[in-house]
């Protein structure tokens, strides 16, 4: 019964992150986080290979969509969509998978 509330409880502290994982054997940079309503656009850096990033979604008062740019190691740029819809009453967990078979 405890390991069940531990489950539950790891589960809730994911909500409202988008989990971005680099399945590739090659690093990825200039990853950034665009956010489509609000105009804003957050820089997260590189990832190497085989790793992941959880990035909290920055709420505001509007529902808004995310997209995942980002540049692969043979300086190809990508975009993904990251969260469809994406609101602060409704926060949700998203994973991007990138790379990988």
């Amino acid at each position: 019964m405890v390991l069940l509330l531990v489950a539950c409880t790891d589960n809730q502290q994911e909500k409202g992150k988008i989990v971005i994982n680099n399945n590739s054997d090659y690093p990825i940079s200039d990853v950034k986080a665009i956010y489509t309503s609000a105009k804003r656009v957050d820089m997260l850096g590189s990832l190497p290979a085989h790793t992941a990033y959880k990035y909290e979604i920055q709420y505001t008062e509007f529902e808004d969509s995310i997209t995942i740019d980002y540049t692969d190691y043979v300086q190809r740029t990508h975009s993904t969509t990251g969260a469809a819809y994406a609101a602060h009453y409704d926060k949700q967990r998203y994973v991007v998978d990138i790379g990988g078979q």
